[in-house]
């Protein structure tokens, strides 16, 4: 399961990665080709350095280009409205790539880099690249938007995990708790545990009323529960079917004893 936000999806954001190395190393080998045809020493350092620059300067707004996609996409009816938006911002994301550039490389090699030189040579370049890179985004989106619409249809019913053998659907009526483990969370099942990328808020939304919170790190199945007992010090115990013992949250305690009902016996 692939968890979607505001920004991109992690796997995303390695690719975005890769494909600049690549595209480093594609231009790098292009123009030290051109240089050693014209009969010129080929500095391979230097030239792959600056086209990491280059390329993950670009890289950098591929994120902005995202969001504007989002707010701006290219459809039937919004095109003739959209398209001229997307066309004209391509604009100053170029001059604001070169200005990475030239900043970043000047860092290196300062002097060497003048801004308004760059960009009278490769302004035209750079908004074609940025319009290739709208392009490519308008075709990840629509994808991403496939992706959450599959997550809210498998959300009523079952929880995709992955697991050493690939994916695996997770039942909610299967799950007797869930626990935080640092960025994951824990389903607890009677089959197996299993580990999602999750935040334990959006887990709780998405296991809906048959699960209570009792803990900032821990959500219980209701009809798992066996009973509740409250200790001395204040301290508040759940017991499941399954033998499991959970303490719940100070904060939660008076939630946990008004949802708990059905329990009957408290000590």
């Amino acid at each position: 399961m692939h968890s979607l936000r505001l920004g991109i999806p992690p796997a995303f954001v390695a690719l975005i990665g890769i494909t600049a190395t690549a595209l480093a190393l594609l231009t790098t080998a292009q123009e030290g080709v051109a240089l050693w045809h014209a009969g010129q020493a080929v500095p391979w350092l230097g030239l792959f350095k600056a086209r990491l620059v280059d390329w993950y300067a670009c890289a950098l707004f591929v994120p902005l280009l995202i969001g504007l996609v989002r707010r701006y996409p290219i459809d039937r009816p919004r095109w003739p409205h959209h398209l001229p938006i997307l066309l004209l911002a391509a604009v100053p994301i170029a001059v604001a790539k070169e200005a990475v550039f030239v900043a970043v490389g000047n860092v290196f090699r300062p002097g060497l880099f003048d801004f308004a030189t760059i960009l009278s040579e490769d302004l035209g370049y750079e908004v074609m690249a940025v319009w290739a890179m709208t392009a490519v985004c308008h075709v990840l989106v629509p994808r991403e938007r496939a992706i959450r619409k599959r997550e809210q249809r498998s959300d009523a019913h079952e929880i995709e995990v992955p697991t050493r053998h690939g994916v695996e659907r997770v039942a909610l009526e299967e799950i007797e708790y869930v626990d935080a483990q640092g960025n994951y969370a824990r389903l607890v099942t009677p089959r197996g545990r299993y580990l999602v990328r999750e935040t334990m808020a959006r887990m709780e939304t998405r296991l809906g009323g048959e699960f209570l919170r009792v803990h900032r790190s821990v959500i219980v199945r209701l009809d798992r529960i066996e009973r509740v007992q409250v200790a001395g010090n204040g301290n508040c115990w759940i017991l499941l079917e399954s033998g499991a013992r959970l303490r719940a949250g100070r904060s939660y305690r008076q939630v946990v004893l008004a949802r708990a009902t059905s329990i009957s016996s408290r000590v």
